[in-house]
């Protein structure tokens, strides 16, 4: 699709940038950039383009996402030689995760490999760091000011599937919610905890899912937190503005400002820019001493008294801090965030019921400057969507989290909290199929009566010989015990399913301690078991990798 120059300023993640003057060019804007989604790369010819910028996002456990699958695939596999192409890639990911950026290095390094030309410096951008990103594309801007192009007639021509009625990210379907269930008892946790599971009718949505893939759920802000922004803007209740281009269809034109904020607008996330826009309309001296203290040092992820500012605080709390300095509308719009979906592993398998998709998640509630904090998603749909109600969902493809296609493979499953999601769709699975191979679960939990999700089912399971079944209740006796524990105490039997009946290992949860400790487990057992070096012990789980045999879905929270 074509762009406007001013689209280079506003890439999304996975997607390529390809430039060509125009046969008849405009005065003002020679170049022809064309912004492709990636899914769409089969419309893309690599040999017929000059320049192409890659934006990239890395998902999962180092994977590019669903949507990039194709080209990444592709160019890993091309052997076409690219010497012609000039190029760059910003490769987005998150530090927190052990395979950081690992799709952006992937293509970058496969894009020198088949001898393209690096004109711009590639960049890693952690957790939405928009100084590296503008940088980035100013970089791109002042480049393109004086590179040499041919003239050529654009080829490019997007085709998209008229045949596809499904439902997506851009166009979700509204699912009734059936059944709301609250999996934990407060009584028997001190830490309160609220995990939630919801039951979605989606008769007549045509969507389908494969067990291991999540939900996406759009939620709706706090109406009370609407409102509290809405009471320190100027502005009046009857005027109406455009509902942003990134809005989920089908949306009107127009809406009142309460509609925007409510639905589309992140209202949580504190981005540099609202501060930016406060100095500039302040007068209070002492603000505007505050204001530039927080940004002198730049907007990136390297200020960090400005990082700790904006980590503690939401939109309202800033409004607060610098009353009765005051925003516009159209002042504040511009800095926030689009208030994205968010994903929850699907807890049940459509073999048992392709009508109903169900969800289980953690509901998020704590504390930053003494006042109570919530998460967006999980308390719209525990405190304020009824059961009867409705709210928009897609189905999001994990194809890097599935089942061995040969069901009488033995499988270990480890999963703690709301990690067991995913696991008990595939119990579901393996239940109904005639090949019923093994299934080790290794559930971990705080307290047996307290948060042991899906206690009843799977103790059933467990009785009727579908799955053997170890928990640890790290909370239950004086010395903590976690799954990597239970883990290390089962070492030959996890020896012996790996080596000897080619098992499948699959890890749910946890990203920043538990799926570590977890592979350390796995590593030390391989090695001991194994009577192999530390570093063959890595090796056999990065073939295991290879194999599709250890498999990963983690987030960090």
């Amino acid at each position: 699709m074509e762009q406007s120059m001013a689209s280079v300023k506003k890439l999304p993640p996975n997607c390529l940038t390809g430039l060509s003057p125009l046969v008849q060019p405009d005065d003002d804007d020679p170049l022809q950039p064309r912004l492709v989604n990636m899914k769409h790369h089969k419309f893309v010819d690599l040999s017929r383009e000059q320049i192409c910028f890659v934006v990239i996002s890395t998902s999962g456990d180092g994977v590019p996402p669903t949507d990039s699958r194709g080209f990444y695939d592709n160019l890993m596999s091309c052997d076409q030689e690219l010497s012609h192409l000039r190029y760059s890639v910003l490769a987005l990911g998150d530090s927190n995760y052990p395979h950081f950026c690992k799709a952006g290095h992937d293509i970058n390094t496969r894009l020198s490999q088949r001898c393209g030309t690096p004109v711009i410096k590639s960049e890693d951008v952690d957790m939405e760091d928009w100084a590296v990103i503008t940088q980035w594309m100013d970089d791109i801007e002042e480049y393109l000011k004086s590179c040499d192009l041919g003239v050529c007639m654009d080829y490019l021509q997007i085709i998209a599937d008229q045949s596809d009625d499904s439902h997506d990210r851009n166009r979700p379907y509204m699912a009734t919610l059936k059944v709301k269930n609250l999996l934990t008892d407060a009584s028997q946790c001190e830490e309160d905890k609220e995990v939630v599971h919801c039951e979605f009718d989606i008769t007549g949505s045509h969507m389908t899912w494969t067990s291991g893939d999540a939900l996406g759920i759009y939620p709706e802000n706090n109406p009370d937190h609407v409102t509290d922004v809405l009471g320190m803007l100027t502005c009046t209740d009857t005027e109406m503005f455009p509902v942003p281009h990134w809005a989920y269809y089908p949306h009107p034109d127009t809406a009142h400002l309460r509609t925007l904020l409510l639905k589309y607008y992140d209202i949580k996330t504190v981005k540099p820019e609202i501060l930016q826009e406060f100095l500039r309309v302040t007068v209070n001296n002492n603000q505007k001493k505050t204001l530039a203290g927080l940004l002198q040092t730049g907007t990136g992820r390297s200020n960090h008294a400005l990082q700790h500012y904006l980590t503690v605080r939401e939109v309202r709390d800033v409004f607060q801090d610098f009353w009765p300095a005051t925003l516009t509308p159209h002042q504040l719009l511009p800095c926030l965030k689009p208030l994205q979906p968010r994903y929850y592993s699907i807890s049940s398998s459509p073999v048992k019921d392709s009508a109903t998709v169900c969800v289980c998640m953690a509901v998020l509630r704590y504390k930053t400057l003494s006042l109570g904090r919530e998460g967006v998603t999980t308390t719209h749909l525990q405190d304020r969507v009824k059961v009867g109600q409705s709210c928009p969902v897609f189905v999001s493809r994990n194809p890097d989290f599935r089942l061995p296609d040969n069901h009488s493979k033995p499988v270990i499953l480890i999963g703690p909290g709301t990690g067991i999601a995913p696991f008990r769709a595939f119990i579901q699975e393996r239940e109904v199929s005639e090949e019923k191979g093994k299934i080790h679960v290794y559930y971990g939990c705080r307290h047996k009566l307290g948060d042991f999700l899906y206690r009843e089912e799977l103790e059933k399971f467990s009785r009727e010989q579908v799955l053997s079944m170890r928990v640890a209740f790290s909370r239950d006796q004086d010395r903590k015990v976690y799954v990597q524990d239970l883990l290390r105490e089962d070492c030959g039997l996890i020896w012996e399913l790996l080596t000897k009946e080619n098992g499948h290992v699959y890890i749910c949860g946890d990203a920043r301690n538990m799926a570590k400790d977890v592979h350390l487990a796995l590593t030390d057992i391989v090695q001991s078991c194994g009577q192999l070096e530390k570093r063959d012990a890595t090796d056999f789980l990065r073939q295991l990798e290879t194999e599709g045999r250890y498999q990963r879905d983690v987030w960090v929270t």
